[in-house]
């Protein structure tokens, strides 16, 4: 009702929305798996490291499905309005949940002492080179 009756207007709007979206997702993702790998249970290995990072694909999957229903639901039901609260309150909660993440890593480049734990690799002796 108050969308501009502009084809550009939309596609652009639809496309800075999508960016929005899809970007904080991939995002998301990606750091926490990024953050798993860095804990000693999984350093070194890649079978969990993979395990690990397909559950957080798969649960944003989960995610995503049960969004499409929900969606058309609350649609039909409640409004639009309805619908862009849901939004509103999922990108909260997932504010809420990557803000210790968000911390850890400006004290991290505020503070290089803090990565020398976290990276350290043990040094070869020339001999366990070859």
């Amino acid at each position: 009702s108050n969308s501009p009756n502009n084809f550009v207007a939309n596609t652009a709007l639809m496309f800075v929305v999508g960016f929005f979206i899809g970007g904080s997702a991939n995002m998301i993702s990606s750091a926490v798996s990024a953050d798993l790998g860095c804990q000693k249970q999984l350093r070194g290995d890649d079978r969990a490291l993979a395990t690990v990072t397909g559950v957080i694909d798969g649960t944003g999957s989960v995610g995503a499905a049960l969004g499409q229903i929900a969606v058309p639901y609350l649609q039909t039901n409640l409004d639009w309005h309805a619908v862009f609260y849901l939004f509103m309150i999922c990108m909260f909660l997932t504010a809420v949940c990557l803000f210790p993440l968000f911390i850890k890593e400006i004290r991290s480049m505020r503070c290089p002492c803090l990565n020398k734990s976290s990276s350290q690799v043990s040094p070869q002796s020339p001999a366990s080179i070859n």
